[in-house]
């Protein structure tokens, strides 16, 4: 009877030390993330501090941290140098250790987590910053730009259906907030620049590249 107890207790010990472990993100989460930037126009230095991490478009690793924030500045000649800090949400393999959090394991758990900086992971793993001109005093800022861009990003493979097809509602609803007057015979004339430049912009998987190639027209 008393080595069937002591069989049982070992049991739980077993169990108890591999909840502890499989509970911490620590032991399942990666301890880094890859971010892509990219800038409008491309070629801007980005910087970590006073260290250099590359030139947009670039991807790089960032080793997760729980307390710490991560803010970028991107400077390009010509243009506004502009920070750029890096969202963090909560891991997902962090919230198991929610099971356990009235426990002295989950807490145990989620303090292993923090102090490993596995807690948190960089969230969104993309980022597309619209750069500002410096100077330039007297001219009008487009103050739809910034909304063409997110539109463009949000249906770039619909506008592309638009133009294989030669019209459409998000060609129309991409011209309608560009900054010229608006009239029937402006939009038919910017149908028929999309339709001279189609092959090149069907040809463009690059979004930031399709928005660029698409505002000039």
């Amino acid at each position: 009877m008393k080595g069937t107890v002591n069989t049982i207790m070992r049991q739980g010990a077993y169990i108890f030390i591999f909840v502890l472990l499989s509970g911490c993100a620590s032991m399942n989460a990666p301890d880094s993330d890859k971010i892509s930037i990219n800038s409008i126009p491309e070629g801007a230095k980005v910087y970590d501090g006073a260290n250099l991490l590359g030139t947009t478009p670039m991807i790089h690793t960032f080793k997760r941290d729980t307390f710490q924030k991560k803010t970028l500045t991107l400077r390009k000649e010509g243009y506004k140098s502009q920070d750029l800090l890096l969202g963090t949400t909560l891991a997902k393999e962090a919230l198991w250790n929610l099971a356990f959090i009235t426990t002295t394991m989950g807490v145990t758990s989620w303090g292993i987590d923090a102090a490993n900086g596995n807690m948190v992971q960089y969230h969104p793993n993309s980022y597309l910053i619209d750069l500002e001109k410096e100077g330039a005093p007297g001219v009008r800022k487009d103050q739809t730009r910034l909304q063409r861009l997110r539109f463009v990003a949000v249906n770039k493979d619909l506008l592309q259906r638009d133009i294989a097809r030669g019209d459409g509602e998000y060609l129309r609803a991409y011209f309608e907030i560009r900054p010229q007057a608006l009239s029937t015979g402006d939009y038919q004339a910017f149908l028929g620049g999309v339709s001279r430049n189609a092959l090149h912009l069907l040809s463009l998987g690059d979004t930031v590249e399709f928005y660029t190639s698409l505002e000039v027209i």
